[in-house]
């Protein structure tokens, strides 16, 4: 068990992420069986150099408000290899992160939770900010780390 004076304290999430086969079925299923919505749907293809995932690929997107400044996100794979397309071979549908967006000392958490056990698994800057998810041991919990406020 982690001490006290070695845990490091984060934000509430300000994102919960998911990857699903279809988008379409499942924001419509969220929609009807809990309420959750509107949802704002979009596909994402970003240039390969921008996320550093590997090669070019493309996402459909889904995100709607839960409350507060707390988003639910889904992600499709549509084409190529990005970490969520290896997420759902690997794993299958399901929850794939938590967010939280961290202040001026992003690096210095990332470092720290590297050290703890932690495996980068993708990373780089995006709109001027850094960010990366790690997959903590144990557990194989998957975070995201934003650099900024949320």
């Amino acid at each position: 068990m982690q001490s006290e004076s070695s845990a490091i304290a984060l934000p509430p999430p300000f994102k919960i992420s998911a990857v699903v086969k279809d988008i379409d079925k499942t924001t419509e299923f969220l929609s009807l069986s809990v309420g959750l919505g509107p949802w704002g749907i979009f596909e994402f293809s970003p240039q390969k150099d921008e996320l550093m995932v590997g090669e070019p690929f493309k996402l459909k997107v889904a995100w709607a408000n839960v409350g507060g400044p707390l988003v639910y996100e889904l992600h499709q794979p549509l084409e190529g290899r990005s970490v969520w397309s290896q997420f759902l071979e690997t794993k299958g549908e399901g929850l794939h992160l938590l967010a939280y967006s961290v202040p001026s000392t992003w690096e210095e958490i990332v470092t720290k939770l590297q050290a703890q056990g932690a495996t980068m698994l993708a990373g780089g800057t995006y709109e001027g900010k850094r960010w990366c998810y790690l997959e903590t041991r144990p557990g194989g919990i998957r975070i995201e780390l934003t650099e900024g406020t949320s």
